[in-house]
Order: structure tokens, then sequence, then C-alpha cells
């Protein structure tokens, strides 16, 4: 499954959801409008989406009337034509550089398999970007709490760049541990990511 699309408003105006989540990541919908909305997933949320994928419904936007979705199609792809055996490969190996080589890989009982090499240079941002999230987690627990916003973050035209491709998984995988370190609470994190 490589996304799906929604309409709504057919029924009534009145019923139209406030907003769609998805893999974390909130859908904002029009108040009023009858329409149909696409939502292509992320490669990584396709490949969550194997067999299937969670769709969440906020609430109407007048609070009063139950959120209906009048339609719902979802798109897929051959697996082969989607290359996600080489994608489900690319991520293991990232997981496999975050949790340490020769680990067991959570729920798969498979071992991690031999690192492939990197660039030099995306190894140095990642190596780079993970000192950077030890600084931002030694500087939240040596001060009550940090408050911060991503703008006024000095790396935040690095961290949108990288999260812009979805081809560097190592890199993402970094930017993402910048991110948790100066967001640590959940509601917050995903606030800034979507």
């Amino acid at each position: 499954m490589v996304g799906f699309r929604v309409y709504v408003g057919n029924i009534s105006a009145s019923h139209i959801p406030s907003d769609i989540t998805i893999f974390q990541r909130a859908i904002k919908l029009d108040e009023g409008m009858r329409s149909w909305y696409d939502i292509p997933f992320t490669v990584a949320e396709s490949l969550l989406a194997d067999e299937e994928f969670t769709i969440s419904v906020g609430p109407t936007f007048n609070g009063t009337a139950l959120p209906r979705i009048d339609s719902l199609e979802v798109y897929g792809r051959a697996k082969d034509e989607f290359g996600w055996k080489e994608k489900m490969d690319a991520v293991l190996d990232m997981e496999a550089r975050v949790l340490g080589s020769n680990s067991l890989l959570a729920g798969s009982g498979k071992k991690c398999r031999s690192l492939q090499s990197t660039s030099v240079q995306e190894q140095a941002v990642s190596d780079g970007l993970k000192l950077l999230s030890r600084i931002y987690s030694l500087r939240r627990s040596q001060e009550d709490e940090v408050k911060l916003e991503l703008s006024e973050l000095k790396c935040k035209l690095l961290l949108e760049t990288i999260f812009e491709s979805d081809r560097e998984p190592l890199l993402q995988a970094a930017a993402c541990c910048v991110l948790q370190a100066v967001f640590p609470k959940k509601e917050r994190y995903y606030q800034v990511i979507s």
C-alpha cells in the first residue's frame, strides 16, 4: 500500500472531520468543503503498511455531529515495482547500525545482516547529528526544561533537507535522534515532525 484517498462532506458538511491521522501524522481537512483528499505514504510508511494500517478520524469542526468518511480508496503497487525488498533491506541495515551489528531485531527473529558501507560524508554527518543529539540531551538533563521551537534550532535547515529525501535512512534516523533530544515529549515531537 502506497497511499489512500478519502471523500468527505457528501452526506453533510457538518459531518466533515477536522483531521485524519495516519502513522502519527495529522492531515488537516477543510471545514465545510466537500472534497477528495489524496494522502500518499512516505517510503517508511509504505513499508509499515505491508498488510494493514490504521486511520484515526478526528472530531468534526463543530464537535456536535459524528465525523463521517463517505468513501475510502487505498492505492497499492506490486512489491517488485515498488522495490519493497531493496527498501526493506535498507531499513534493516539502518536498524542494524542503530542497534549494533549482530543484534536481534524486535519482532523479526533474524540476525541483522552485515553492514553495507556508506559514504564517508553520510557517516560524518550522521555522527555529527548523533553528537548534537547527545549535547541537547545533556543540556536538557542539566536544566529543568528547555523550551525550544523548531525555528530556533540552528540546524533546522539541515534537518529539513534530510527529511525531504527518503534515500538517506541513516541520516534520517540520526536527525530523528536530534529532534527526540530537543523535544522529548511525544506530543511535542509529533507536532514538530508533522
